[in-house]
């Protein structure tokens, strides 16, 4: 028996299950587009996907290509993540933005520091490919 101790395996990191009203949405960033669903009877743009208008509460929408600007609307720093995979990236930023689209929009922001932020700074959404079939956005300095 070898007393070499072993190396435990490094946590996986969580993936989006697509759902019929997401599929658009997760296909769109794989493309490196934000696409939006919009409501088909009041036209309001609405983040998350979801299958009926928060507004009117119409089923029927359709899908169109956002900008991807936006501005800082609050942030976290993340100390302590929700989950294992995310323990090596601590501490780490997710804004919450207002996007040009008129809809709020949550992501990890890079490349600018927690000191530095304020409300209303420009920010831009950006895409990291993950896996072949799988592309996630995050914010940057606009």
């Amino acid at each position: 028996m070898s007393t070499a101790a072993t190396t435990p395996p490094a946590p996986e990191r969580p993936l989006p299950t697509p759902t019929r009203e997401s599929q658009p949405y997760w296909d769109g960033l794989r493309e490196g587009r934000l696409m939006l669903q919009h409501c088909a009877r009041c036209g309001k743009a609405r983040h998350y996907p979801r299958p009926v208008c928060p507004h009117c509460f119409s089923m029927e929408s359709t899908w169109r290509e956002a900008p991807l600007g936006g501005r800082i609307h609050s942030w976290t720093v993340c100390h302590h993540p929700f989950n294992f995979f995310f323990k090596s990236m601590a501490p780490y930023i997710v804004a919450l933005v207002d996007m040009d689209a008129g809809v709020r929009v949550n992501a990890p922001l890079r490349g600018i520091a927690a000191d530095a932020l304020k409300i209303g700074v420009p920010v831009r959404l950006a895409f990291e490919p993950v896996t072949r079939d799988v592309m996630l956005p995050y914010f940057v300095a606009a």
